[in-house]
C-alpha cells in the first residue's frame, strides 16, 4: 500500500513543497480505511483532491472553490461558491451531513477563515479534524493580518489561539465568567509551520464542574450586591 507522501509523488499539489504532506499522513493514517467524510475548501488544479481520493479509498470526497471549473475528478464531487457565504455551505451539509475531515486551503482571508470555521464546526464529526492551511498570511495585510501588531485581533492564528483557551476553560475561575461557543469543545489545537490541526471533542473535566462554577458565580454576584446595595 503506497504511503501518502508516495502518492502525493503523482500529483503536483502544492502540498508537496510546503512540507504538509508527511504532517497529513501523521493524522491521517489511522483514518485511511474508514468511512468518512471528507472536505477541502480551494481546489485550485484539484491535486488534492486525487490525492485524498487514492489515499482514502472509502471515503466520500468533496471539494469547493469560488472559480468554477472545467475539469472532473472521479468518484469527488465540486461546488463552486463563496466559502463564507453560510446559505451556500448550508447546500453541502444538507447533502453531506458530518464531516471528519474539512480542510481550508482557500482565499487565506482572515474573516473568510474564521466564518467557515463559525459555521461548518457543527457539522464537523465528534473527534474530527479542521485544518487550516497557509496560516503565513495572518501575518500579511491584504489578507487581513499585520506585519507588525502579533496580537492583532480577528486574524486567523489569533483567533486560532483563543480555540486554546477553549480546551481549558474550566481553570477560568474569574466572576461572571461566560463560556464560549467552543469551550470544553476543543480537544486539542496543533501547530506547525503555516498549518494548524484543531480536533473536535469534549474536554475532560479535571478540575470542577459547572454546579460547581454556577455556585461561585452566585458568590461573587451577592458579595457585589452587598457591597452596592
Amino acid at each position: 500500500m503506497e504511503s501518502l507522501a508516495q502518492i502525493g509523488k503523482k500529483y503536483p499539489t502544492s502540498k508537496n513543497r510546503t512540507g504538509f504532506i508527511p504532517i497529513y499522513e501523521s493524522y491521517f493514517d489511522c483514518l485511511r480505511e474508514k468511512e468518512i467524510n471528507i472536505l477541502e475548501i480551494g481546489v485550485e488544479k484539484g491535486d488534492s483532491l486525487r490525492l485524498w481520493r487514492d489515499y482514502f479509498t472509502k471515503a466520500k470526497i468533496c471539494g469547493l472553490d469560488i472559480v468554477k471549473k472545467d475539469f472532473s475528478i472521479n468518484n469527488v464531487e465540486i461546488f463552486c461558491g463563496d466559502q463564507s457565504d453560510h446559505n451556500f455551505l448550508s447546500i453541502i451539509v444538507e447533502k453531506y451531513g458530518k464531516f471528519d475531515v474539512i480542510i481550508d486551503d482557500g482565499c487565506h482571508v482572515s474573516k473568510h477563515i474564521i466564518s467557515s470555521f463559525n459555521y461548518l464546526f457543527d457539522y464537523l464529526s465528534e473527534n474530527g479534524l479542521y485544518i487550516i492551511e497557509d496560516l503565513q498570511t495572518s501575518y500579511i495585510p491584504r489578507f487581513g493580518g499585520s506585519r507588525l501588531n502579533l496580537n492583532k485581533k480577528k486574524t486567523s492564528m489569533n483567533f486560532i489561539k483563543t480555540l486554546s483557551d477553549s480546551i481549558n476553560y474550566e481553570q477560568y475561575d474569574k466572576p461572571f465568567f461566560k463560556k464560549s461557543i467552543y469551550d470544553g469543545k476543543i480537544k486539542s489545537v496543533h501547530f506547525y509551520q503555516n498549518i494548524s490541526i484543531i480536533k473536535k471533542g469534549e474536554s475532560v473535566k479535571y478540575f470542577y464542574n459547572e454546579n460547581q462554577k454556577v455556585k461561585l458565580l452566585d458568590k461573587v454576584k451577592k458579595l457585589f450586591s452587598l457591597i452596592f446595595s
